[in-house]
């Protein structure tokens, strides 16, 4: 199995409930050292908004591994009065892509 799909596996299998705003205090330190520490580059946050009464969901992408991690985790809470811990969200890992998008614009 490669490296990224078996973090995904396990990262998954852990099923882990969002209580901080930053995803990555969630991560149980063992893991952290293990996967993410001097191991990882955030390439892209905030990708793929996904709102809720509550809370918005978003995508974060770190390069690691020789391919790109994705997390899906909360962002933005909509009420003063509650925490991350309060919406019951686990954090989704998978595998993304890199996709090149071209444009142009005036010189």
């Amino acid at each position: 199995m490669e490296k990224l799909e078996e973090i995904i596996k396990e990262l998954n299998d852990l099923r882990i409930i969002q209580k901080s705003m930053s995803w990555e205090e969630d991560i149980p330190e063992d893991t952290w050292n293990k996967y993410f520490k001097d191991n990882m580059k955030l390439v892209k946050v905030n990708l793929n908004p996904d709102g809720h009464r509550h809370y918005e969901l978003s995508t974060s992408v770190m390069e690691m591994y020789n391919g790109f991690l994705g997390v899906q985790s909360i962002t933005n809470l909509f009420s003063e009065s509650s925490s991350p811990e309060d919406c019951y969200v686990t954090l989704r890992f998978f595998e993304m892509e890199e996709v090149k998008i071209i444009s142009y614009r005036e010189k």
